[in-house]
């Protein structure tokens, strides 16, 4: 088996590279985490690149990249950002939100994840929970159908990477829970939940 990077794959890692170079200097890395903040130009540069989804199909906003594409990309944005927020909000994106797109209604892929690819939205996960962690099975988050269509989610999260950026971009998050507690994990289910709905409340955010 042959493991070396397609002609494509070293492309795209030299392009990366060099806008990094351009774009997010080790000053720029500093004033960031100073800042607390991915400045809404790197984000839309990032998704001017393509890096933004670019695991996603093209027609819904990615670049209907392979894994490995996806690898060399978070690589690149490492080397670059100390701070690893570039890096996380990368991954967050090409990971959960290949999720959510397979599993997205028509209406949530046109409202809200094909835009995220040009960074004009954000796609994350909410699943860490105050009293249990990342223990899934121990989550407390309850997903209750309302009687008038769709679901009451009522639950807390906490953890939660790109809520700032979230808010500022309209963006929604994976969001996991029980339907039918008894029935154990196969209970379980998730949603996607626009950060700026109705009875979304964000309590604190943590500045290191």
């Amino acid at each position: 088996m042959d493991f070396t990077f397609s002609e494509e794959q070293d492309l795209f890692r030299e392009a990366v590279n060099e806008w990094l170079a351009k774009n997010l200097t080790l000053e720029q890395v500093r004033q960031n985490d100073t800042n607390h903040e991915l400045p809404k130009k790197l984000i839309k540069g990032m998704g001017d690149l393509g890096l933004l989804c670019l695991t996603l199909p093209e027609e819904d906003g990615g670049s209907g990249a392979d894994w490995v594409t996806a690898t060399i990309g978070a690589e690149e944005l490492g080397y670059a950002d100390i701070s690893v927020a570039a890096p996380v909000f990368y991954l967050v994106q090409a990971s959960w939100g290949y999720v959510i797109n397979k599993l997205a209604s028509e209406t949530v892929k046109e409202k809200y994840i094909r835009r995220a690819g040009s960074g004009n939205g954000f796609l994350g996960i909410g699943v860490t929970e105050p009293g249990g962690g990342s223990d899934v099975a121990g989550f407390k988050t309850n997903l209750v159908p309302h009687k008038d269509g769709g679901w009451n989610l009522n639950g807390e999260k906490c953890y939660i990477s790109g809520t700032a950026e979230a808010v500022d971009l309209d963006g929604g998050y994976f969001v996991s829970g029980f339907t039918k507690r008894e029935d154990g994990h196969r209970g379980m289910t998730a949603a996607f939940v626009p950060l700026n709905y109705e009875g979304v409340e964000i309590t604190k955010r943590f500045e290191n």
